[in-house]
């Protein structure tokens, strides 16, 4: 189903495939080993469209816990899954409480002044939370003098209706890294004085870490989305559930000695023909790939030359066979041909940064295959 019509073909489209993505979140539970799995779906869920993403899973992967990173995105999910158990990692002010309560939306606590602001509320309506301990890495979480205080202190506990405690890993991306152990150690002895409470540590790398790292609930977000989280191989039967398609707007030929964009980075060395496409930064598709980004186009990978401009970028498309391109031609600048990993090898840019970096400017077209 497209989100557009016939008036929009002129432009970029980003097509997702509803059935590939609920593919992967089985896969991802497999290999949790049957580990309860949560749905990522923060930052328009990684550029693939909350709207569409979160029911799919709902409906058809039996996914039942959510994560967003904040409270608008809460109130969005909300609207779309009355039903769902919807976790906000950012926590919550103190603005925002009544509407946690009317929407039913379960902060994630991370430090003791939001631990004690959730406790003063009456208890007779008041969703269940989950508390975030810092094993590390020193973003949100409690500190580990608070997490001592929050174990030792009864009080700071009671009434609370806890419904899972987690952690966050730092290093999942990297296997060999002893950090990693180091955060499953804590975690452990984190858990020992909430036997009764669900845990969860994995996010998609912590998944790959082993069965050690699942506990009861493991949060895969970029693995979900088609990308690897990972140092090593991608893991098997994962599916890439999108493809950027940008069209040609004009080809050209240029001399040798003859430069191409802003500030005249790239000179050909010999006479090329250079396709311009209509795919910029206002599209999320950012300078780091000036003159060193690919895309794909009639079975051919092709370089990205000169800098990547607002609204267009150039490729080298001397090695297509010229009867096969020219304006309107679909040339694909991210999906199963230029990948995550591709793409972030090529720019230094992370695999997470470029996918959620997708702009609204794209067409998107859903479909269902699996």
């Amino acid at each position: 189903m497209a989100s557009g019509d016939s008036l929009l073909d002129y432009m970029a489209t980003q097509t997702i495939n509803l059935g590939t993505i609920i593919h992967n979140y089985t896969i991802c539970r497999q290999l949790a080993g049957g580990t309860e799995c949560a749905g990522l779906v923060k930052a328009d869920a990684y550029g693939m469209g909350i709207k569409h993403v979160a029911p799919a899973l709902f409906h058809e992967a039996n996914c039942r816990i959510f994560f967003v990173a904040n409270f608008a995105e809460a109130l969005k999910l909300r609207q779309i899954l009355p039903e769902a158990v919807i976790y906000v990692l950012n926590g919550i002010f103190s603005s925002h409480v009544d509407f946690f309560i009317s929407h039913n939306l379960r902060p994630v606590l991370n430090d003791l002044a939001q631990v004690i602001l959730w406790q003063r509320i009456s208890p007779e309506n008041r969703p269940a939370c989950a508390i975030h301990f810092d094993t590390g890495i020193n973003r949100l979480g409690l500190s580990p003098k608070e997490t001592a205080q929050f174990i030792n202190d009864i009080n700071l506990r009671k009434g609370l209706d806890i419904s899972l405690i987690m952690s966050h890993l730092a290093c999942s991306d990297d296997p060999e890294d002893p950090m990693n152990a180091r955060q499953l150690a804590d975690f452990k002895t984190i858990t020992r004085s909430f036997p009764d409470i669900p845990a969860s540590l994995a996010n998609s790398g912590g998944i790959l870490l082993g069965p050690d790292y699942h506990f009861d609930l493991v949060r895969p977000g970029l693995l979900m989305f088609g990308g690897n989280p990972s140092k090593g191989a991608m893991p098997k039967n994962i599916k890439i559930p999108f493809k950027i398609l940008g069209k040609i707007l004009q080809i050209r030929t240029i001399g040798a000695g003859q430069s191409v964009g802003y500030g005249a980075t790239w000179t050909a060395k010999q006479p090329r023909h250079i396709a311009t496409i209509n795919i910029g930064y206002a599209d999320g598709y950012s300078q780091m790939f000036n003159n060193c980004g690919w895309a794909y186009i009639k079975g051919v990978k092709v370089p990205v030359v000169g800098r990547v401009s607002m609204d267009m970028i150039a490729v080298d498309v001397t090695d297509v066979n010229p009867q096969e391109i020219g304006p309107e031609c679909d040339v694909e600048l991210l999906g199963p041909h230029i990948t995550l990993e591709m793409a972030a090898e090529v720019s230094t840019l992370s695999q997470y940064e470029i996918l959620t970096g997708v702009r609204e400017r794209y067409q998107r077209i859903y479909i269902k295959n699996s």
